[in-house]
Parts: C-alpha cells; sequence; structure tokens
C-alpha cells in the first residue's frame, strides 16, 4: 500500500511514477505490534496503540499537506496481474493474509470449544443475545450493498451516488460496531460473560474467551473499515479529488470492507448459532 498517495494534482508529468510513503509501513507495522500485545503482554498492547497513532497521525498529516492518490496508476510486471494495480494487488495480498489470520481464530476457537467442560446451547442457554445480533448482521450486508452502489457512483462520475452511498455505508458500519458496544457492556455486566473465568459464572469462561476473541478481532477490522470510510467521506466533498478516471481509492476500501461483511457471514453462525 505503500504506492497509495500519489502525485499533487499538475507537479507530474504523465508517465511518472506517483509518490511513495512510509506510513502505511509503519501503520502496518504498529497494528502487527498492538495484535501481539492482546494476546501476549499488556505493555506491548500500549506500545502499539501509540506507534499505530503516531504512524497514522503522520498518514494524515502527509494528506494534508496535499499528498493524495496517484492519478498514474503504477502497473505491475507483465504476467497474470500485468492488468491490476500494484496498490490493488498489495489489497489482494493483504486480504489472503486477513484470510489466514481468521481460519487460525477460528480454529482456536473450535479446539477451544472440543476441551471445554461446558459450552452454552443456543437454544437454552446462550448469554448471548442472538436477535439483536441478527438484526446487526443484516445493517452490516446492507452495508456491502451501499458501498457497491457508491463505487457505481463514481464509475459513472455521478459525485453526488458517490457521496450519498459513502455516508449510508459510514453510518450502518457505525451502527454496527456502535451496537457491538452496547452487547459487549451487556455480556461483561448483565451476563458476566468474560474473557477470563470470573467467580459469578467460572463455567463460562473457555467460551468467553473464544468469543471475545472472534468477535473482538472482527471488531477492531470494522472500526479501521469505519475509519476508512470516514476518510473517503470527507474526501468525497473535496473538489477534484475523485473522477470517473481515478477513483481506485473507493475501490479499495470497499474490497476490505467487503471482506470484513463476508467474515462475519462465517462468524455469526459459528459463534451465536452453532
Amino acid at each position: 500500500m505503500a504506492d497509495e498517495h500519489g502525485s499533487i494534482p499538475g507537479e507530474h508529468a504523465a508517465g511518472e511514477a506517483p509518490h511513495t510513503s512510509i506510513w502505511p509501513f509503519a501503520i502496518a507495522t504498529a497494528s502487527g505490534i498492538t495484535f501481539a500485545g492482546v494476546i501476549t503482554y499488556w505493555p506491548l498492547l500500549v506500545v502499539g496503540l501509540a506507534a499505530f497513532v503516531a504512524s497514522l497521525g503522520g498518514w494524515l498529516l502527509e494528506d494534508a499537506r496535499g499528498v493524495r492518490f496517484g492519478d498514474v496508476v503504477s502497473r505491475t510486471e507483465p504476467g497474470v496481474f500485468r492488468h491490476v494495480s500494484q496498490r490493488k494487488l498489495g489489497m489482494w495480498i493483504f486480504l489472503v493474509s486477513e484470510i489466514m489470520f481468521f481460519s487460525a481464530i477460528i480454529g482456536s476457537a473450535l479446539a477451544l470449544r472440543t476441551r471445554a467442560s461446558f459450552w452454552p446451547d443456543p437454544a437454552t442457554d446462550t448469554p448471548l443475545n442472538i436477535s439483536l445480533t441478527a438484526v446487526n448482521t443484516f445493517i452490516l450486508i446492507a452495508s456491502s450493498f451501499t458501498m457497491v452502489q457508491a463505487l457505481k457512483g463514481i464509475e459513472h462520475g455521478s459525485m453526488a451516488r458517490l457521496r450519498i452511498y459513502l455516508l449510508a455505508t459510514l453510518v450502518l458500519g457505525a451502527t454496527f460496531v456502535s451496537i457491538q458496544v452496547y452487547e459487549y457492556n451487556a455480556l461483561l455486566f448483565g451476563e458476566h460473560l468474560t474473557p477470563w473465568v470470573n467467580a459469578v459464572r467460572p463455567e463460562l469462561g473457555t467460551f468467553g474467551t473464544a468469543f471475545y476473541m472472534q468477535t473482538g478481532f472482527h471488531g477492531a477490522h470494522v472500526t479501521g473499515g469505519v475509519l476508512g470510510l470516514l476518510y473517503l467521506n470527507y474526501k468525497s466533498w473535496k473538489k477534484n479529488w475523485f473522477s470517473q478516471s481515478n477513483h481506485e481509492a473507493v475501490e479499495l476500501v470497499g474490497l476490505y470492507w467487503h471482506f470484513v461483511d463476508i467474515v462475519w457471514i462465517f462468524l455469526f453462525p459459528i459463534v451465536y448459532l452453532i
């Protein structure tokens, strides 16, 4: 993603390579440190979060100075990907790594389940609010539809359609995260479902670990997508920032957003229904 920032309008001649940026790499490194801290040592989590905020601030500062998605799209080397830009290829590689990441998390949760002495039955004694989460699932799926419409809008040169559907996607994504925060609050303080063994509901310790591990990491990814959507919404109102011929940022954020939607389609039945 380091080539995501391109030229300042009018600064480069046609065919010149766009600017590169260190900040996407810094953000990725900080994210890795943060996730490592979540599962190992909490001071590492603090360091990772601080590095993430600093890296994101550096990227936004660079953006504020006028560096932007390039009008010139660098293509990959000749071969099977010759019609795919380096940025899009980078996003696909990133998503493949995310598939492995979530597969490992889901596999670990299933392994915990086979060894747990107790696992709540969704039909009788689950502490989860399945009805509310079903509605939340529909909200997230609907946000994929609005994201597709936003991309179609800019592909047809309609800035109004882009802005309307980007805003709708942002609202739906923020609603999903808000409902999940509400659910976490109810589970932690109402149902005593914690990611560790507690004195009130000790039998839910293993289930709580698996539940928060899967839904928490997914929620973090959705939150990252909401931040990306916030950026797109802001940039869609800047004059001449996106156009019918220069809108790869919308497509790349859309790819990521569809991915987190698909992951949730798998997580919802695995975590809540089975």
